[in-house]
């Protein structure tokens, strides 16, 4: 998919909502899409979506671990129309992710990010008016805690597995994952509920009973 084919997907999903990608992916099968409850935005951009850009860390084993040869090659690597998405490997103890590494990811395109970890700099985020969903805030650096170790390989966070490439959506109501080969077929489709859901709840607006509107526009 080319960086035009991308931006129209993008634009697309960005005008619908999470319960409408997710019900999708319910109705085809795939109800482990959707990331814990706990990761949710801390940054009052709260809605962002786009491609998976992968990354795994763990805890350090010593205080002298230093990633940054890492850190700068995983930023580097940031294609645009991503979002980047890290597993943290149970760690708790720091932030993950951060204004700088908000700064340099948006330099390279990438739309925001999902961390199952923490965020720091949050205010200097907010000015940036930057997408973070996390699981928790810490001031603590990751660096002597935390290492980041591999990008662009298939993660897991919670009960769902995400690749490269597949397509990230989050917003206030939590974070949906749409696999790869799916992306398309899930837009259409919740693109279509999209349109129903509008005009159920119009006409349910003017008096139309409830029995009716389930006959008219089905189940949602």
């Amino acid at each position: 998919m080319d960086n035009a084919n991308l931006q129209e997907i993008c634009e697309r999903y960005g005008k619908l909502y999470s319960g409408a990608v997710a019900d999708m992916l319910d109705k085809k099968g795939f109800r482990d899409q959707i990331l814990p409850y706990y990761i949710t935005p801390f940054t009052k951009a709260d809605r962002v979506c786009g491609i998976a850009f992968t990354g795994q860390g763990y805890p350090a084993a010593s205080t002298e671990d230093n990633d940054t040869n890492e850190r700068l090659g995983m930023l580097d690597s940031i294609t645009p129309h991503t979002v980047s998405i890290w597993a943290c490997g149970g760690h708790l103890e720091s932030a993950h992710w951060g204004e700088i590494m908000s700064t340099a990811a948006r330099e390279r395109g990438c739309l925001g990010a999902v961390v199952d970890g923490g965020v720091r700099d949050v205010p200097y985020i907010d000015e940036m008016k930057y997408p973070v969903f996390a699981r928790f805030k810490s001031a603590a650096s990751s660096i002597g805690r935390w290492n980041i170790r591999h990008w662009q390989v298939p993660v897991r966070i919670g009960t769902t597995v995400i690749h490269p490439g597949d397509f990230v959506f989050a917003d206030t109501d939590g974070v949906v994952v749409v696999p790869k080969a799916m992306i398309e077929e899930v837009l259409v489709d919740a693109e279509d509920v999209f349109v129903r859901e509008g005009g159920m709840r119009r006409e349910l607006r003017q008096g139309l009973s409830m029995v009716e509107a389930h006959k008219k526009y089905g189940a949602f």
